[in-house]
Parts: structure tokens; sequence; C-alpha cells
């Protein structure tokens, strides 16, 4: 029986040893992914003050904030590029370690950085690594698992654990400005690098943000430890030994079977990092704005520098305390909300992976009806125990038979479940029968839909208005922003035919995501420069109202790539490959229905 056969007879097929360690390495690799890129956002600013000593506001702390966001971009999207091209030429495995390793390291030695030149050099380095680990871990998971429905689940549920990585960053970085809030603080950075990078200063060798950049370096202990005992695809590795793997190319995406999907799925991704470095990696920059935020803050830096002049510390001193103290407070806050966040991307990740079981590998439509039926069942034993022991008698007939008071809770049971039960039933049921033949652009639109009209609101208002709010709008943002990303984890593979596609989903990744996405970072600090300032009200123009433009600047760039997003994907066909059982893995396995018309044109019969 085949694996396929297998799955359809309801035969459940187990993961050996060594696919528990290619998810693991998978995971951990796709955690600190996201660990890596979310890293910026939340240190970004003390960095640059430290290292820079701008202030946010000013076009000096704007020029630095949008060559550290976009430089490193584009250098992951260029080398990135590559990166795909090296997977198809060299194997998945080799590349996906190697950059792991990389971008580790890397970000240990940016902790060290004396300069802003050095932490974005460091930075670009992090971004390459980033930029290749991506294509290689997608193509290698695609290729390892021949079963469907299996290899569905490992993309969709590994990748959904990559929000983990935003949300273990938020903690980290909370914790470590915890401990810096508090009387013993940090411990002071060790000169290790003073004679390649310079001395760290006073003031900032305890600084949060250090420890939390060398904090990269802990996904290549394991990767040392267990490299040895990973296999190559095998898929991949057929093809080499027998001599048929075709070489890859950049033209070939843009041949005619490739290249209007090529564009859209390029265009897409894109869209989809703009929602995220155009909108909620800027949180961090409106958050303190909120009252609760800004006054904790100010009260940590009263005290701290209360504090400081106690002890009979010098000006300088005085002050450097108090700046510490008003980071760690406002650090805190940030940590919080951002975990709130990262929880979101967490739940819209696992919805995503779970209606892709279902949507993608074309599973079983018993998943979400059980929904209905728990319902049922819940007030059945509910209303069974008030009539066994917790209600002995009916309160509006005291004179009822036990027997008589459990037959009525047994009966409301029956009536209350039923009318929420059978209509969820019937709801879930019809759900996933169209989820099971509909196209798989409808799940992402599914996501985009709500963002149009919710993005702004978020960040228009909701995070500045007060701590509570900022709360419910980053879960909201977190959800329908990072959810995407598990879709085209599991899609990407499936547009290209073998020999293509890590060469493929590298430059849709890194052209579209990586350098056209995140290039709404860079927009946003232009559009929030003082230079542009004429643009928004008086009451925003100068340092005191930078929160309030990059808010308004991120809630429109949100509406913007949600309202695109969701006309574009409209245009996204259906994949054609990705089946690594097929032998001829080079022919289109499937054809959109959109482009069926077109394909069912009568043969040109001529010799």
């Amino acid at each position: 029986m085949s694996d396929d056969a297998a799955s359809a007879s309801g035969l459940k097929l187990k993961l050996t040893r060594t696919q528990w360690l290619i998810c693991f390495i998978a995971t951990l690799g796709f955690l600190f992914d996201i660990y890596e890129l979310l890293m910026l956002p939340l240190i970004g600013k003390d960095a640059l003050m430290d290292l820079a000593g701008v202030r946010p506001g000013t076009p000096e702390f704007t020029h630095w904030f949008r060559i550290i966001f976009f430089v490193p971009a584009i250098c992951g999207g260029i080398f990135g590029l590559l990166g795909g091209y090296l997977t198809d030429l060299f194997g998945r495995r080799r590349v996906l370690t190697y950059s792991i390793l990389l971008y580790a390291v890397a970000a240990f030695c940016a902790g060290f950085s004396t300069t802003p030149y050095q932490l974005l050099f460091f930075r670009c380095l992090v971004f390459i690594g980033v930029c290749v680990e991506f294509v290689a871990a997608v193509a290698w998971l695609s290729e390892l698992f021949p079963d469907r429905v299996q290899r569905e689940k490992v993309l969709g549920y590994t990748q959904a654990f990559s929000s983990v990585g935003g949300l273990t960053v938020a903690i980290v970085y909370g914790y470590l400005s915890q401990i810096a809030s508090t009387g013993g603080g940090l411990p002071v950075m060790p000169n290790w690098f003073a004679g390649i990078l310079g001395p760290i200063s006073d003031g900032s060798d305890t600084a949060v943000w250090r420890y939390t950049l060398m904090s990269g370096l802990i996904p290549a202990i394991p990767l040392i430890i267990i490299r040895p005992f990973l296999p190559e695809s095998p898929q991949w590795q057929k093809k080499k030994d027998a001599g048929q793997l075709k070489r890859p190319s950049l033209a070939a995406l843009f041949a005619p079977q490739f290249k209007r999907t090529t564009i859209i799925i390029t265009l897409l991704f894109a869209l989809a990092y703009g929602g995220a470095f155009g909108a909620l990696q800027h949180m961090r920059l409106i958050l303190p704005k909120a009252p609760e935020v800004a006054a904790a803050s100010n009260a940590a830096k009263t005290k701290a520098e209360a504090a400081a002049q106690a002890k009979k510390l010098d000006k300088k001193k005085t002050a450097i305390a108090g700046k510490k103290a008003f980071k760690a407070a406002e650090g805190v806050h940030v940590a919080h909300v951002t975990k709130v966040q990262e929880v979101g991307g967490l739940f819209g990740r696992a919805l995503m992976a779970m209606v892709m079981v279902i949507v993608v590998a074309r599973g079983t439509a018993n998943i979400l009806p059980f929904v209905g039926w728990s319902v049922l069942a819940v007030f059945l034993i509910y209303e069974s125990l008030m009539g066994f022991g917790l209600k002995f008698t009916d309160p509006s007939n005291p004179d009822a038979s036990v027997l008589t008071a459990h037959l009525m809770c047994l009966g409301k049971g029956i009536l209350f479940g039923g009318i929420l039960g059978i209509p969820v039933w019937w709801l879930t049921t019809r759900l996933t029968n169209y989820l099971k033949d509909a196209p798989c652009r409808s799940v992402l639109r599914a996501f985009q839909l709500p963002g149009i009209i919710l993005m702004p609101l978020i960040f228009g208002f909701l995070i500045a208005n007060s701590l509570s709010t900022a709360y419910i709008g980053v879960f909201i943002a977190g959800l329908l922003v990072i959810g995407q990303f598990t879709f085209w984890g599991n899609m990407l593979p499936r547009y290209f035919p073998v020999h293509l596609r890590g060469t493929g989903e590298s430059f849709a990744a890194n052209i579209g995501g990586r350098l056209i996405g995140t290039s709404f970072a860079f927009l946003v600090f232009t559009i929030t420069d003082e230079r542009w300032q004429g643009i928004f009200p008086q009451a925003l123009h100068g340092t005191d109202g930078f929160a309030m433009r990059v808010a308004y600047t991120t809630a429109a760039i949100g509406f913007f790539v949600f309202a695109l997003g969701w006309f574009i994907a409209g245009k996204l066909p259906d994949p054609q490959y990705g089946n690594p059982e097929d032998e001829n893995e080079d022919e289109p396995k499937t054809i959109a229905a959109e482009d069926e018309e077109e394909t069912t044109a009568p043969e040109d019969t001529h010799l």
C-alpha cells in the first residue's frame, strides 16, 4: 500500500526518528528566522541611540533607521537569491546548515558593535543567513515527506511554530529589561573584540539590546551536534545521481509557463512582508505614546535619578542611570505587547495550517464538525451532572423527584446543546466541504479581507490610545499579518518543479519579500521624517509628534497592502507541482481552473 493510499484508508503514518530530527532542525531554523527578524524593531531604537547618539524623530535617527532596516534587506534579497540557486545546485541540507550557522554567529558578534556601521555589517550577514535558510528549509521539508497529508502538516505546523520565535525574542527582551530595571542590573559586557571592534563605552556596556543580539547564537549549538545525522532530500539526490537534475536558471522563472505565476507570487509576497515591515514592526515606536507607557517610563527615570543623587553620583552618571531606567521600563511594556502580537501570530499560523491541510491536501472533512458535536456533548455532560448530584431538585418544583429533576436537566442539555451544537455542526460541515474543493487563493483572501478594515483602525488608533486597546490591536494584527506566512510556506514549493524549486522560492521570498516588502519600512521613515512633516497636521510636527506620524503612516500602509493583496490574490492560480511521489515532477500536476480554457484549445496537428 502506498503512503497516499494509507492516508486515504485512515491509517496513521508515524514519523521516524530521522523525520522527527528533521522537523526539529527545520522548526529551530524557522523559529530563529523570526527571532532574528523581530529582534531589530525591539532593539533598533536603543542601539542607535547608544551607537550613533541620535534621538527618535530627528533626521539623523530617521537616516540611520532607514539604513539599518533596508540595507540588510537588500543584502538578504540579493544573496538569498543566490542561495536559492545554490540550494538547487548543491543540495538542501548543506545550504540549510551553513546558513543557520552564519546568522547565529553574526547575531552574536553584533552584540559587541561599537559603531552603527559595525551593527549594519553584522545585520547584513544575519539577513543573508535568514534569507538563504528559509528557502533551503522549505524545499528540504517539501521533499522529505512522501505522504501528501503528512507533508502539509509538517510544512504547516513547523512554520506555525516559527511564531514562537517572535514570542521568544519578546520574552528574552522583556526579561533582560526587567533585570536591567532592578537594582542589580545586567553584568558588564566583556571587551572580547576590543582589538577589532573597539571598546564598549560606559553606559552601553550593560545595555539590554547587546545581550538580546547575543542570544541569537543559540540555534548554532544543537545544529553542530545534529548535522551529521541529517539526510539530504531523497528527491533531489535521486535526480542528481541519475544525471536528471536540470540546471537552475532565473530566466526559466519567466518562461511562458511560469511567468505569470512568478510575478503574482512575488507581488503577493512583497505585500505580505509590507504588512510586517510597513506596519507591524513599528509598534515599538508607536506604543511609547500610550499614556500608561509614558507615565511608567518617566516614573522609572525619576526614581533612578533620585537614587543616583542619593549615592552622590555626578551629573553624567545620574543622567545615564535615568536614561537606562527609562529605556528598561519602556522595554518591559513593549515586550509584553510584542508577546501578545506573537501569540496572535501563532494562533493565525496554526489556524492557517489547519485550513491548509483541508484545502491543499484535500484532507478529511471530519475536523471542524467536531466543534458542533463538542458543544452538544458539553451541555449533555453538564446538565447530566446537575441532575445526578449538583442539583437534586428543581427549585421551581421542590416536590419533584430526583429522577424527574435528572430527566429535566438531560432534556435541557439536549435542547440547548442542539440549539447551539447542530447549527455549528451544520455550518462547519458546509465550510469544510467547501474548503475541500475551494481554490487555494480563497484561504489567503480570507485573511486579507478583514485586514482592509482593521489595520487602519489598529495602527491609527488602538496602539497609541491606551495599553489595553494596544493589546487587542496587536493580537488581531499579528493574526492577520503573520498567519499569511504559513500559507506561503506551504504553497511556494508547489508552484515550481524540482530543478527550479529553490530558485523560484528564493526569487519570490527574497526579491518580493525581503527586498520589495522590507522597503515599506524605508517608506515609513521617509514619510515620517521632519522634512515631510508638512503633510501631517501641525500638532504632529517636531520630535514630539513623531510617534503619531508613524502611527498614521503605518495605518495607511496597512490598508494599502491588504487591499491590493486581496485584489491580486484573486488572480493567483492553483499550484501545479509539489508531489514528491511523482516521477515526472517537471510536468505540471494540475492546472488552475481559471487557466483551463486557455489550455483546452485545439492542438496544432501539422507536422
